[in-house]
């Protein structure tokens, strides 16, 4: 099995946790705001919730996506929130808060060529993996010129799959990798590569 050992999470400075945490947070207060717009028109007409469930709905998924993303984010910071909520669907929002990320840097993300692979639940305790795809991006998209919006591509080889980016040298991906045994960080001139065993991800 490929699968690498767990490993504890290490309470690292690391610059994805600090730029998540203001993404985050303007989620949630926009969904706080559209549940005090709720209340308030309730205040008003008892009989307007049922024309406003969709917004009831719309507030539960923020809220929702926004409680997975904090758990990655306590995950990787050391506590141990994944242990039940291991999404295999979990790549999508979590590369669109990267993206929120980049965009608050002044910098974005490109939309990847296809459809995102699932994320297998037996690698690690579930935050390792994502995290490490989630670094590699915002790190690499911060390392570009202002006003640039990362390329990237996600490959999947015989025994492998492979995102590979235009980055420069950063110290702190090598001592991430090291919570995810298992994974390569390959560098060919300008690009980067984040090579993972075939079956961590899910196509």
């Amino acid at each position: 099995a490929s699968a690498p050992p767990r490993v504890e999470a290490q309470a690292l400075a690391d610059p994805l946790a600090k730029a998540m945490l203001p993404v985050l947070l303007h989620r949630v207060g926009n969904a706080a705001q559209l549940l005090t717009g709720l209340d308030a028109l309730l205040a008003v007409d008892p009989s307007a919730l049922e024309s406003r469930a969709d917004d009831l709905a719309s507030a539960r998924e923020v809220v929702d996506e926004v409680g997975r993303l904090l758990a990655l984010l306590a995950s990787a910071s050391g506590s141990r929130l994944l242990l039940d909520r291991r999404e295999r669907a979990g790549l999508a929002p979590l590369l669109a808060c990267v993206r929120a990320c980049l965009r608050r840097e002044g910098r974005d993300l490109d939309a990847v060529q296809g459809a995102l692979p699932g994320l297998s639940p037996v690698v690690g305790d579930g935050w390792q993996l994502p995290w490490a795809i989630a670094s590699v991006l915002y790190s690499a998209g911060c390392s570009g010129p202002p006003r640039s919006s990362l390329h990237w591509s996600l490959m999947a080889r015989t025994d492998a799959w492979r995102i590979t980016c235009v980055a420069g040298h950063d110290p702190d991906l090598e001592r991430l990798l090291r919570r995810l045994p298992g994974a390569r960080l390959l560098h060919e001139g300008d690009s980067l590569s984040l090579e993972l065993p075939r079956d961590w991800l899910l196509a």
